[in-house]
């Protein structure tokens, strides 16, 4: 009985030992730039200050590239407009190596929230330009 328990446990350990690890692939955190069309005005910039706000807290996904760093996203707030029912239009671009995407977001009320929700949508937008840019 004692050989055949040993020798159970030693099938199970050979078992598990030959199996590949339920280890998901880590994503390492893109380096991001945000910043404003030259002469933007006070919306803008609040734009870049809650979406720069946003992304740092999303530190498995991204991170602030450094002063003299050549970021792998840039998102570039163009311009603020007034859309309908009271919805306000954030214009802009991101940008990765050369090639450019425009979009353009339409929210009520306050900044922030939208920032949030943009910057958690951002890694899949920017994986997607990747696939793109790889592909040509």
């Amino acid at each position: 009985m004692l050989a055949t328990y040993a020798l159970a446990s030693l099938f199970a350990a050979q078992a598990a030992a030959t199996q590949a690890p339920a280890v998901s692939p880590r994503v390492a955190p893109m380096s991001v730039q945000v910043r404003a069309a030259d002469a933007a005005d006070a919306g803008v910039q609040a734009w870049v200050k809650e979406l720069r706000t946003a992304l740092e807290a999303r530190k498995d996904e991204f991170r602030l590239a450094k002063v003299d760093e050549t970021a792998e996203l840039v998102v570039r707030i163009d311009s603020l407009g007034k859309g309908q029912d009271d919805q306000r239009v954030m214009n802009g671009s991101l940008l990765m190596g050369k090639v450019s995407r425009p979009f353009n977001l339409s929210y009520p009320g306050e900044v922030a929230p939208h920032a949030e929700k943009l910057a958690r949508n951002l890694r899949k937008y920017a994986d997607q330009m990747k696939t793109t840019t790889g592909a040509r």
